[in-house]
């Protein structure tokens, strides 16, 4: 037989279908094209395909191929093998047919084609035959059993489609080269037909070792999987956290419009309140038809507060002087203050032994008689009540207030002493009323204890701040607290109408003062020791501190340890401050979010008036001294800086039925403009008066 005509065809390997995805990333990455048995129909295809360059789904293959250096050898060197494998079965036809019939039975996997057909097909012009090159035909969405499978007339081969988590899978069809039936992609009957035609093909592959390039295809795909499977979870995890987020901004946003709802219904029980005040007040005009008569020079205070005894002149008043001794400090960190110290002019005594407490020491508290089963009290601390604790005397007696006066005929070490002062004023009064801290010698009252409890009440809070325009000390870290600071505004806009003044004044929403001031301050008596129990435990030793001072400040709220022994840096002061006690104590309940800690920031019951003009003062048709800016008549004016303290003598001018008695009114205008209200400015009331304004302009 001559081997054009009669000789069988060399039998060339039928290639199985994972390695057509190989050739066609092979012929992609611009490699030489598989052996193949066709004519040059085929080559002109191949090339002419070559030349019209690749499909996208090939190039795409082409991009993964790259990252595989090795393959292109592998499949070098396989084509080599074949090759010389085609010129054996050529030389040895007998051979060749041997082998043939060695050969597994694979009639449940191939079924012959006709004679007819095969004669038809050699007879088919080489230009008419189908392209042998291996073609990426469609990139399908293949459904979860969907499987690659060869034509029923070919060798089957079965591989379930493994589909990934995300993305569409790249189904290869392939022509087999020696028939060139093309493969096509279709869904099984059954999962059962799918799983017995795998089986048939694991054990014809595990006849055959596996190439190294299908490992190193294998191994892309494991890892591409990997990496599929981690970018899901990823996202899944990044989905997650959303929405975690989404929880928490929801959480936050039910939590403001809860805390919001409850400021609104303050609001509107405190609006209620004041209508209902209003008509009342409007009744009692009606049914007297008479305003609050206006006291004259020589007219009587209200009965009932020091009747007995009241001598401004020689500093002597009705009531009780109650002495706290040191012991009642003496487990405190206020033991080593200045305060409990023996006096430097003590005889025969060291200075070592002068440093140490002086155990018969006390704080003296002077109480008017009435303060035990009084609604409101006043307090204050004063060194000297003939010099200058006189004036808040003298103001709260014309309002029928009973008064507690901490100090008098003590020296000023600083303002530690106040602090201690108050705690010895609290622990003196019985029962739990309502109290007023204030200066002793910058502050005037025009309400009697009735108006202060109910303006207190209406304010429904725990603890009222008196304000001031500014922070002081100036910790920095407290500006930065942006959401502390809205929240402080919402709790001052809650005191709504409270204080406003009637014709011709007008409410205006202004609020000029923005932050605490020691001058002024009011709670319960047992709310107000929580204040002085939270300082204590806030009191700490300042890092420039010496070894044998007290030096014992309050630490802000909210600071780090690293911010509070940056002491120059931060803001505030390396000395005991009563105000930066109370800056941090307001902090705090902020942070908190309390809704019973509250700043009186336009007047309504407390008001710092600072250098405020005196065309800016009115007084409104029931008799009471208002602000024209905010259009409030507070019961508390404070005059809170050296500047402002001449306004004591203007005021005592300008109103002589208000604020302080008439023999008041006379010794307030006797005392120099240097000194308002102080009728002897010695240097223990000096040092009091000029402390923390000494301190401000030391800062500048």
């Amino acid at each position: 037989m001559s081997s054009s005509s009669s000789s069988p065809a060399p039998v060339v390997p039928t290639p199985r279908k994972d390695a057509a995805p190989a050739a066609a990333t092979s012929a992609a990455a611009g490699g030489p094209p598989p052996p193949r048995s066709g004519g040059s129909s085929s080559s002109a295809s191949a090339q002419q395909q070559q030349q019209q360059g690749p499909t996208k789904p090939q190039a795409l293959e082409a991009r993964v191929w790259q990252k595989s250096e090795s393959f292109v050898e592998d499949d070098e060197e396989e084509r080599a093998a074949m090759k010389e494998q085609e010129q054996r079965e050529q030389q040895h036809p007998e051979e060749r047919e041997q082998e043939q019939q060695q050969q597994p039975n694979q009639e449940q996997q191939v079924e012959e084609q006709p004679q007819q057909q095969r004669e038809e097909e050699q007879l088919q012009p080489e230009e008419q035959k189908p392209r042998e090159e291996l073609e990426v035909l469609e990139v399908l969405e293949a459904p979860a059993d969907a499987v690659l499978v060869e034509d029923n007339k070919e060798e089957s081969k079965v591989a379930e489609s493994a589909r990934a988590e995300e993305g569409p899978n790249v189904v290869v069809a392939v022509t087999r080269e020696e028939k060139e039936d093309v493969k096509e992609v279709v869904v099984p009957a059954s999962v059962e037909e799918v799983k017995e035609e795998v089986k048939e093909e694991v054990k014809e592959e595990e006849k055959q070792p596996i190439p190294r390039w299908r490992l190193n295809m294998q191994n892309i795909a494991h890892s591409a999987s990997d990496a599929l499977k981690r970018r899901t979870s990823t996202i899944s995890n990044e989905r997650e956290q959303q929405q975690e987020q989404h929880v928490v901004e929801d959480g936050k946003e039910q939590e403001k419009q809860r805390i919001d709802a409850e400021i609104e219904e303050q609001r509107r029980q405190i609006d209620m309140e004041n209508e209902q005040k209003r008509k009342e007040e409007e009744e009692e005009e009606a049914a007297a038809k008479v305003v609050e008569p206006e006291m004259g020079e020589d007219e009587a205070p209200p009965r009932g507060v020091m009747e007995n005894l009241y001598d401004i002149d020689n500093g002597r008043y009705e009531g009780e002087v109650v002495q706290v001794p040191f012991a009642f400090y003496a487990n405190t960190k206020w033991a080593g203050a200045d305060f409990w110290k023996h006096d430097w002019d003590t005889p025969n005594m060291s200075d070592e032994q002068k440093a140490k407490p002086d155990p018969t020491k006390f704080m003296p508290v002077f109480k008017t008689h009435g303060v035990d089963s009084a609604d409101v009290v006043v307090t204050a601390h004063a060194t000297n009540i003939k010099s200058t604790g006189w004036v808040i005397v003298d103001s709260a007696k014309r309002n029928g207030l009973q008064v507690v006066i901490s100090g008098n005929g003590t020296d000023f070490h600083g303002f530690a002493d106040k602090m201690m002062g108050l705690k010895a004023a609290l622990h003196s009064i019985n029962g739990n009323p309502i109290v007023i801290n204030t200066d002793a010698n910058d502050v005037m009252l025009q309400c009697s204890g009735q108006e202060f409890k109910n303006r207190f009440n209406q304010a429904n809070a725990d603890f009222i701040f008196g304000g001031e325009t500014q922070l002081w000390p100036e910790i920095h870290a407290y500006f930065e607290k942006t959401d502390e600071i809205a929240w402080k505004e919402k709790m001052s806009d809650t005191l709504g109408k409270i204080g406003a003044a009637g014709p011709p004044a007008q409410l205006t929403g202004a609020h000029p003062n923005v932050w605490a001031n020691a001058g002024s301050f009011m709670a319960r008596k047992n709310d107000m020791l929580k204040y002085i129990e939270e300082t204590e435990q806030r009191m700490a030793r300042h890092p420039g501190s010496e070894p044998d001072e007290w030096g014992m400040t309050c630490r802000p709220a909210g600071v780090t340890d690293e911010d509070f022994a940056d002491v120059n840096g931060s803001g505030w002061v390396n000395w005991f401050d009563d105000q930066e006690c109370l800056t941090s104590f307001q902090m705090r309940h902020l942070m908190d979010r309390s809704l019973r800690h509250k700043l009186d920031a336009d007047g309504s019951i407390l008001f710092s008036a600072g250098g405020t003009p005196m065309d800016q003062i009115g007084k409104d048709n029931k008799n009471m001294v208002f602000h024209k800016e905010t259009g409030k008549a507070s019961c508390l004016w404070h005059f809170n800086n050296p500047q402002a303290k001449i306004r004591l003598k203007d005021f005592a001018n300008a109103f002589p039925d208000k604020f302080l008695t008439p023999h008041g009114r006379e010794v307030m205008l006797s005392t120099s403009d240097e000194h308002p209200g102080n009728r002897d400015p010695g240097p223990s009331s000096a040092a009091a008066f000029s402390a923390r304004s000494s301190a401000r302009a030391a800062t500048n």
